[in-house]
């Protein structure tokens, strides 16, 4: 132990930088147990990923390796209803992002059924992300507030759930990110267009 500490003292950048990546390797190996995808030891999206296991500890008391919720379908359609948004974009969005996970952390630090950011969470007024209920009525609202800023543009609300609003115009052509191109194409497969009674159309690139 005196070894370990004459080494800090001498040595204080090294051991700044041990802590760090026993940090990083600790959350992501949490986040990963928790349900998060790959590349979880990207030091991207740091805070966001800090964020999503603040939110988590305080939700474990709660709901201590319980489901947060059952009949998750019946919960998408309440809402879905709800905000004037339709069902099956909702349930697809859902399966898209989580596969209607209540406790599912994306390599980003996204949350939950709907996936929010932490910083998408507070601004809809979410507490508790990882409580099912409130997270598809979060999650819910933001799509029903972007089917009214792009009009009903289904291909429009989509890719800025996933891209942003910021990157994604009310009108005219835009460029989409590749991953984003592929997530529309995933929610807006062809039962869900012809559940929406719309003809499957290519998404703007």
């Amino acid at each position: 132990m005196r070894r370990l500490l004459r080494f800090s003292w001498r040595h204080p950048g090294l051991t700044l930088a041990a802590l760090v990546v026993a940090g990083l390797l600790t959350m992501n190996g949490a986040i990963r147990l928790l349900g998060g995808g790959p590349h979880l030891l990207s030091p991207r999206f740091v805070p966001d990923k800090l964020a999503a296991l603040a939110a988590y500890g305080r939700h474990l008391p709660r709901h201590f390796f319980g489901s947060c919720g059952r009949h998750r379908d019946r919960q998408l359609a309440r809402a879905a209803k709800q905000h004037g948004v339709p069902v099956a974009l909702v349930r697809s969005v859902a399966h898209v992002e989580s596969r209607g996970a209540s406790h599912s952390v994306s390599h980003a630090g996204a949350m939950g059924v709907m996936q929010l950011m932490p910083g998408t969470a507070r601004q809809l007024g979410v507490a508790d992300p990882f409580d099912a209920a409130a997270n598809i009525d979060g999650g819910v609202r933001y799509l029903a507030w972007l089917w009214r800023r792009y009009d009903g543009d289904v291909h429009r609300v989509v890719a800025a759930y996933n891209a942003g609003p910021g990157r994604i115009p009310k009108r005219g052509g835009y460029a989409m990110p590749h991953e984003t191109r592929r997530y529309v194409a995933r929610v807006l497969d062809p039962s869900v267009c012809r559940a929406l009674g719309r003809a499957p159309a290519k998404a703007p690139r």
